[in-house]
């Protein structure tokens, strides 16, 4: 109900749903993300059967930070399951060749014929068919989330990218390329790579606010002003091509009974205010239990895992504000 936004009685919201064919357990009725996309339609007095975004690129949010080990995946992961309930349809993409989202939602990458957007890229380069259905994997059913998976083959991208002409556009190129594809989707999430490469920038410029994770230490502290400098350094590059990007801040990590946390926190704060995600994300054991190390298939967001759990509160609450911060609409009408 609080996903759907629903105010009323269970009763009501029951009576909101009696035509879809929702499952029982042994004590509750069970909803899917679909079945929430279902209800805030019709509250919305839209028939869902008739809701249809139309053709234009959703947001692009492309999560990204200049070190490792901030908890970059987990964020990516758990917001982009969260939009979903909260009935946005949504395309995660792996975009670091370590392939830890692809992990997370339980794809096996070793053993798994892959494709990642990086063949997805060469091939609209070359002027080749480009078949992205057959590279996405369906995470929760009626393609309220889905993945673009990645592997250790991510990392050769850049070798094709080095001649490639204007080699930074190419991954936005896929994109209004494939528009009648990508246009299906409330919402893209991307989970890029730590390091600086050709590949992290081509993904970089496709959006116009980067989302960036900063663990509550020094290091991480210290990782964002390269970040910063990286950005600072794409804007002037691509001026003249009406560019800019602009960095929105999550902040990771916090625990209030550690002295580093707090003070980390009111860096962070006073150096990056006005950019910088009002929700704090807590230290909570939960999410690190997301990953099922020898049953990987059993690994999920922490939303799936442990959705009573403080991190799961975290996440609902910053999620409702990235769908403010980022303007994602419901099947093309903006949410008020």
């Amino acid at each position: 109900m609080e996903f759907s936004q629903f105010s009323g009685t269970p009763k009501a919201f029951r009576e909101l749903l009696s035509d879809r064919k929702t499952s029982k357990d042994q004590y509750h009725r069970v909803y899917f993300a679909d079945d929430i996309r279902y209800a805030r339609l019709k509250m919305m007095g839209i028939s869902p059967s008739e809701a249809i975004r139309p053709k234009a690129l959703p947001p692009v949010i492309n999560i990204r930070m200049a070190k490792g080990g901030t908890g970059k995946t987990t964020i990516a992961g758990n917001i982009a399951s969260a939009f979903a309930l909260f009935g946005h349809k949504v395309l995660a993409i792996d975009g670091d060749a370590q392939a830890s989202l692809t992990g997370l939602f339980g794809i096996d990458w070793a053993t798994e014929e892959l494709t990642h957007v990086g063949e997805l890229m060469y091939r609209n380069y070359r002027g080749k068919p480009v078949d992205i259905e057959s590279a996405i994997r369906p995470i929760y059913q009626d393609r309220m989330l889905d993945l673009i998976p990645s592997d250790i083959t991510l990392a050769d991208v850049d070798s094709w990218l080095m001649g490639a002409t204007n080699r930074e556009a190419a991954f936005k190129k896929l994109l209004e390329s494939q528009i009648d594809f990508f246009c299906q989707y409330d919402v893209i999430v991307i989970d890029s790579a730590p390091s600086t490469t050709l590949l992290t920038n081509t993904l970089m410029l496709a959006c116009r606010k980067l989302l960036t994770v900063v663990w509550l230490d020094g290091q991480s502290l210290k990782a964002m002003k390269v970040l910063a400098s990286n950005v600072a350094e794409l804007n002037r590059a691509f001026a003249d091509q009406g560019f800019h990007l602009d960095v929105h801040i999550i902040a990771n990590g916090f625990h209030p009974s550690y002295g580093p946390c707090r003070d980390a926190l009111s860096t962070l704060a006073s150096t990056y205010g006005d950019q910088l995600n009002d929700n704090i994300i807590p230290h909570s054991t939960s999410f690190m239990r997301q990953i099922e190390l020898f049953k990987e298939e059993k690994s999920g967001p922490v939303l799936e895992r442990e959705p009573n759990s403080v991190g799961a509160r975290a996440i609902i609450d910053l999620a409702k504000s990235l769908v403010k911060e980022y303007e994602i609409q419901l099947a093309g009408i903006p949410i008020r």
